[in-house]
């Protein structure tokens, strides 16, 4: 009799093993849900798309498509929704468990509105209550008490009460995720991404009102859609002199497209985008969350791109001045500084002026503790009006 355990070993080139059972080793059996994890930590750690993985290994992967965590598109392997939604629950569940704190709730707001959160009070319906909030004993005895006692009971529309509602305040975030060259160092942009998906998955089951939107910065700034974050990763760094000043104007890009070095820290282009996104939305709570281990070393002087390193101060203060632009507008930046590499005070003074001038908060974890922070402060951020 053959048995198909699953092996201990960590390389996914060697994840399977066939032996013959003498009934003294552990028989392990193929559990889509564990194979999915380990698959999708595979490809958070090294960014490899799912269906180079299929063509490199002996993986066998019909027990994951007849699950519905990966389906064929274009005659190519990817993540379906499901599974997708599986790794924001994984990376929430391991941020969650790593909290103190574990009893969250919706938003918190003074104000009445239209929403599904029932108050004990009711009031006369009014055109564009949704009738879903009913009062129905109050409506009962509004007729009853105007006809009296009689079948059919008939009603009419001042008969109508409705319950009041609370409002929940909706937010609209953008998780400013840095990709520069340095974010490869100890596991950084792996934790960062966790985190991202972990994001997604509280925002969809606690706050579906809010907008969460991702961004990635490097020499430049774009926007991510989340079924592509677990694939992306940091720009690898290209230019190892020790001082370098580089311009490029918007017009020579399309020349020198990719031969730009795209390793630097451009923050200035990842909030100018934050603002454009957030000037779209309606909502009055627009925040920032800024996730980076460094200083700026990139920014637009117009439509040229600076790339200047060492840090210079001619990029801090571009950035500081797209910082006051977000404030202006009513946009909060709370940056998370990492320092697994090092405290410097370099560091710790451009986010102290960051923070100064937007007026918002500033953290300074390490990578395995990026996902408490972020997390907590979302939701006690969520917790009150944030203007």
């Amino acid at each position: 009799m053959r048995w198909k355990y699953l092996s201990k070993k960590r390389n996914i080139m060697q994840m399977f093993r066939y032996s013959k059972w003498d009934g003294s080793q552990e028989a392990d059996f193929i559990n889509p849900k564990h194979l999915m994890d380990q698959l999708s930590d595979f490809i958070l750690k090294h960014g490899v798309d799912l269906d180079t993985i299929l063509q490199q290994t002996d993986l066998d992967a019909s027990s994951l498509e007849e699950e519905g965590y990966i389906k064929k598109v274009k005659g190519k392997f990817v993540l379906s929704p499901k599974g997708l939604k599986r790794m924001e629950r994984k990376a929430l569940l391991e941020i969650f468990t790593s909290m103190k704190k574990d009893n969250y709730g919706n938003h918190e707001s003074n104000f009445k509105g239209h929403s599904t959160i029932i108050q004990e009070e009711s009031k006369n319906y009014e055109f564009g209550d949704p009738l879903s909030n009913l009062d129905l004993n109050s409506t009962l005895k509004n007729s009853l008490r105007r006809t009296g006692l009689s079948i059919p009971i008939e009603m009419n529309r001042e008969d109508f009460m409705v319950y009041e509602s609370e409002a929940q305040p909706s937010c609209a975030t953008i998780l400013l995720l840095d990709m520069s060259g340095s974010m490869m160092r100890y596991g950084k942009f792996y934790k960062a991404k966790k985190v991202a998906l972990a994001l997604q998955g509280l925002v969809q089951t606690q706050f579906p009102n809010d907008r969460l939107y991702f961004i990635g910065f490097y020499s430049f700034a774009r926007e991510l859609k989340i079924k592509d974050l677990p694939y992306i990763m940091p720009r690898p760094i290209r230019l190892f002199d020790s001082c370098i000043y580089l311009e490029v104007k918007k017009e020579d890009m399309k020349e020198y497209k990719g031969r730009i070095p795209e390793h630097f820290t451009n923050i200035h282009a990842g909030l100018r985008l934050s603002r454009k996104i957030l000037s779209k939305e309606t909502c009055h709570n627009k925040q920032v969350m800024l996730i980076t281990d460094g200083e700026p070393t990139a920014h637009y002087e117009g439509d040229t791109l600076c790339l200047i390193y060492p840090p210079n101060d001619r990029t801090t203060k571009e950035t500081l001045r797209e910082a006051r632009k977000c404030k202006n507008e009513g946009i909060v930046i709370n940056t998370f500084a990492l320092i697994d590499d090092y405290y410097y005070f370099d560091l710790a003074n451009f986010v102290g002026r960051l923070t100064n001038v937007n007026r918002g908060r500033a953290f300074y974890p390490r990578s395995e503790e990026l996902g408490r922070y972020v997390l907590d402060d979302f939701v006690a951020s969520r917790r009150k009006m944030l203007w």
